[in-house]
């Protein structure tokens, strides 16, 4: 045994173990390898590249115990050194290293395959390393190579260091980091051969030496080994072929070097043609695609793949010619956007130039000061109070203070904009003239007289008065009844500037009070963009479907717009962006809605409610002959002699074909007509007349039939009358009874006594929840009346009935079906139909008392349009009847009840003398 007198850091003193003749050298080589796994810990402290060696897995129980008896047999020999002489270890370092020289020369004859290669890989082994690019030889540049990669790196007899760089298959390729992918399969089997380096800055190097092939995985495990042989395809290249393809591939590169000069920098055109023209052809490819370094990675693997080099140069130059077509779409970019930039620079020193010969003639301004001066001359003309005017006066001090490139400048400068162009204290002249106001409505609408003589009302509180402020008016009414329109026409009476907003589905009360100036694209809300918009700060502003409007926990518009509709507030009305006091309070807003129920309870309380019933039959045929038709000849350039369309033909559009309470269906119709005339037209006839012979050839047959399911009222039958947001229409309340046989009836009675299942009332017909309980009041009523009238009558002891509202897909409900219930219940337990042509509407109480309904125009229109000649309804709503045209009231025989017998005299004229029992 000899005596180890240096340090065991050092792996120099395993190979010095050799000497020892007991142990076998490869003992000794496995242990040396195994020790020296990490072969980037001993090139950086010792620089033994050569030392590396590739351990022998048969030997590695051995290697383990060898290395723990060094280590032990290290640890004791350093203790009795310590007290050697300096000059001493240096001996003994000089020594031991020309022994480590003899030794790796002695220890690397075990490496058997690679004794006569310096260039190639220990034992024809290299890491696989998974590469999304391919390299060609020659190629160089940096390589990340983790530790678990750099671990496994074994230089071979010339110290040189190697890994196989194959490119990853394209379905693997999502990776970010290619040394993640741990599958070989999931790499192309031919790739090349790298030379590693390690930088003194501290990253790895690589240089590509030659091609190669994996023959087969070494290992199982990440990352993988594999043994590789040269990739030596038989090369030809005395091809008469290559000459030809060498020389258009010469002509592509200097037509790059010449177009497109600052693409590829790296070597001056003349050099590198000299370069390539001097290599051999089996070089030539490589030189090229080094060059150009092509992102094509599956186009490059199979030029690197190819054996004939006539077929890689091929391949090559129809990857020069896309890469040439990709080349001139990115210079055209280029030069365009390099146009541009000196368009601009050339602008801006211009300007510059500009600038200063004006301020050196003192001929103009700059720009920012003429902006400055454009304020400062606005604000002296607006009709603002002094706080305003010094808020206006402090923004325009700021704006000066403001650098014009930064964003807080045009921020300022669009507030600026919406403070000077508003019109503060202008106003449009007031005009009350009630001649030309009734004019205008009765040129714009037909009928509506109590709508029209309302207005007119208005108007002249406003001639008393002078002026309509402090007024919120809101229309309610059916669609297509002419709200907007009414709107208008008031906006032309008055002679003012009329703005239009709709809130229907508004979720946003910024678009009310605007947004604050904190954020970027914040703008004022609607009623300020009106203002400017209008340039006089008492405009008609309509407030359209303001029962539509949304609400949400973040924000509430309906809340929003308490403000602007409260006259005693919006005279100081703040805008979030303006934050500066704007009045409002000789704005006439104009609202609309089609239903009161779902406007908010503040905003209602708020408005004066101008309720639209919509047109009965005979204004709709007045509209459709006067409005209707010349408009949309007008619109279709259709004159009145090519088309005629006569009083017969509307009569059954108002009455057939549409059922609306307003005009948009009866526009539709009419449009249609005029198409169809049109196209008729065109192809050569002169003139079209439509009467009703020919009206069923252009809209078909008839939509609607009469409301009426019955000519004769059967028993348990009545006609009822309904209202609804399109209008009025007849709603049937049929009943029938559940008969039993007699048995039956026997065992009923008894179960009646024991308190068991009693005869009972089941409706049908899609009845809400009020209509549900007015049936329950009814048919407690009922029973009651009956045993007043009829005490003898046990009907309702004895049967079980089933009550029906037709058309069950229809929702209904709604507090004026009540007398209608209680008059089908009798007339079946009486056996007696009610009057023929009879209909009627009123809630009931559930001691008989017959209290108001609303809806008394629309149910009207809907018994004239049934064809019924009297209507019942309750005593309280005389007066809405009355107020009815004349030609609604025409042909209907009105009754009025205050309490149901009243009803039951009406409907029941041959049962009258029942009533005598009533005490």
């Amino acid at each position: 045994m000899i005596k180890i007198q240096t340090s065991c850091k050092s792996i120099k003193n395993l190979i010095i173990l050799h000497k020892i003749k007991n142990i076998n050298k490869n003992a000794v080589v496995t242990s040396i390898n195994s020790f020296s796994n990490s072969s980037r810990y001993f090139r950086q402290q010792y620089g033994l590249k050569a030392l590396n060696l590739k351990s022998n897995n048969s030997l590695n129980k051995c290697t383990v115990e060898l290395t723990k008896k060094f280590y032990s047999s290290n640890n004791n020999n350093n203790n009795s050194n310590n007290n050697n002489s300096n000059k001493q270890k240096k001996e003994d370092e000089i020594r031991e290293e020309d022994t480590v020289e003899n030794l790796s020369k002695e220890l690397l004859q075990f490496d058997k395959l690679t004794t006569n290669k310096k260039d190639w890989p220990l034992n024809s082994e290299v890491i696989i390393y998974p590469s999304l690019s391919t390299h060609f030889i020659g190629a160089k540049g940096p390589v990340n190579l983790p530790n678990i990669f750099s671990d496994k790196m074994i230089p071979n007899s010339s110290g040189k260091t190697y890994i196989g760089l194959f490119l990853v298959k394209e379905q693997f390729r999502n990776a970010t980091d290619p040394t993640l992918i741990k599958s070989a399969d999931a790499v192309h089997h031919i790739g090349v051969l790298a030379q590693v380096s390690y930088s003194p800055l501290g990253y790895y190097m690589f240089e590509i030496q030659s091609r190669i092939r994996i023959k087969s995985i070494s290992n199982n495990s990440y990352p993988f080994m594999a043994q590789i042989e040269p990739y030596l395809p038989n090369e030809v290249e005395d091809d008469p072929r290559i000459p030809e393809l060498t020389k258009k591939i010469d002509e592509l590169v200097k037509n790059f070097q010449k177009l497109y000069p600052d693409s590829y920098t790296l070597l001056k055109s003349s050099d590198f043609l000299k370069q390539i023209q001097s290599l051999k052809p089996s070089g030539y490819p490589t030189a090229i695609m080094n060059y150009y370094g092509l992102n094509y990675p599956d186009q490059c693997q199979l030029i690197l793949e190819t054996d004939s080099i006539v077929d890689r140069l091929d391949k090559m130059y129809q990857l020069l010619l896309k890469e040439e077509k990709l080349l001139s779409i990115q210079q055209n970019i280029y030069r365009e956007i390099e146009e541009k930039k000196s368009k601009d620079q050339k602008k801006f020193f211009l300007n510059e130039q500009l600038k200063k010969i004006k301020s050196q003639l003192g001929v103009d301004q700059d720009e920012k000061e003429q902006i400055i001066q454009k304020y400062q001359n606005k604000l002296a003309t607006l009709l603002v109070d002094e706080t305003q005017r010094k808020i206006i006066q402090d923004e325009i001090n700021k704006l000066s203070t403001i650098d014009p490139s930064s964003m807080e400048y045009n921020s300022s400068r669009n507030y600026l904009d919406w403070l000077t162009n508003l019109p503060w204290k202008k106003y449009s002249e007031e005009f009350f003239d009630l001649q030309h106001s009734k004019e205008v409505l009765d040129k714009d609408h037909f009928g509506l007289n109590d709508i029209k003589q309302r207005i007119l009302e208005f108007i002249s509180i406003g001639h008393l008065k002078g002026s309509v402020m402090g007024k919120i008016i809101c229309f309610v009414g059916p669609p297509g009844t002419g709200k907007t329109s009414i709107a208008k026409s008031i906006a032309t009476c008055l002679k003012r500037e009329f703005y239009r907003f709709s809130v229907g589905g508004l979720f946003d009360e910024g678009e009310i009070k605007g947004h604050r100036r904190t954020y970027i694209g914040s703008m004022p809300g609607k009623l300020i963009q009106c203002m400017k918009l209008v340039q006089t700060s008492n405009p008609v502003i309509l407030i359209d479907e303001i029962d539509k409007i949304g609400k949400r926990n973040l924000g509430d518009p309906s809340s929003a717009l308490l403000e602007v509709l409260d006259p005693e507030q919006n005279c100081t009305f703040v805008d979030h962006y303006l934050d500066v006091p704007y009045d409002l309070s000789r704005v006439l807003f104009i609202c609309t809605a089609n239903s009161d129920q779902t406007i908010p309870g503040p905003l209602f309380d708020r408005m004066e409610v101008i309720y639209l019933s919509g047109y009965v039959e005979e204004e709709q045929i007045q509209i459709v002959r006067n409005f209707i038709v010349p408009k949309t000849l007008r619109e279709c350039g259709i004159t009145s002699e090519q088309l005629t369309i006569s009083d017969d033909v509307i009569k059954q559009l108002v009455k057939f074909y549409s059922r609306e309470v307003g005009i948009r269906e009866l526009e539709r119709l009419i449009e249609k007509i005029m198409r169809k005339s049109a196209l008729m037209l065109v192809n050569g006839q002169k003139s079209v007349h439509i009467d009703l012979n020919n009206l069923e050839e252009f809209l078909g047959i008839p939509t609607y039939s009469s409301d009426r399911y019955y000519d004769v009222t059967p028993v348990g039958v009545v006609n009822g009358l309904a209202w609804s947001q399109r209008g009025g229409s007849t709603l049937y309340i049929e009943t029938t009874a559940q008969q039993n046989n007699n048995s039956q009836n026997k065992t009923t009675k008894s179960k009646n006594s024991n308190g068991g299942n009693a005869p009972r009332l089941r409706t049908t017909g899609k009845l809400g929840d009020v209509m549900t309980e007015s049936s329950s009041i009814a048919y407690t009523y009922a029973k009651n009346f009956l045993l007043m009238i009829q005490p003898e009558n046990k009907f309702f002891e004895e049967n079980s009935l089933h009550m029906h509202a037709p058309q069950g897909g229809i929702s209904k409900d709604g507090p004026s079906a009540g007398v209608t219930m209680v008059t089908s219940l009798l007339s079946l337990a009486m056996n007696e139909p009610v009057l023929n042509n009879l209909g009627m509407t009123g809630e009931i109480t559930i001691t008989g008392k017959v209290y108001t309904i609303g809806g008394v125009k629309e149910k009207t229109i809907a018994a004239k349009r049934s064809g019924l000649t009297c209507i019942v309804i309750p005593s309280n709503n005389k007066f809405d009847f009355e107020e009815l045209p004349q030609y609604i009231k025409n042909d209907i025989d009105i009754k009025y009840a205050k309490e149901y017998k009243d009803v039951f005299e009406i409907a029941f004229p041959n049962k009258k003398h029942l009533l005598q029992n009533i005490i």
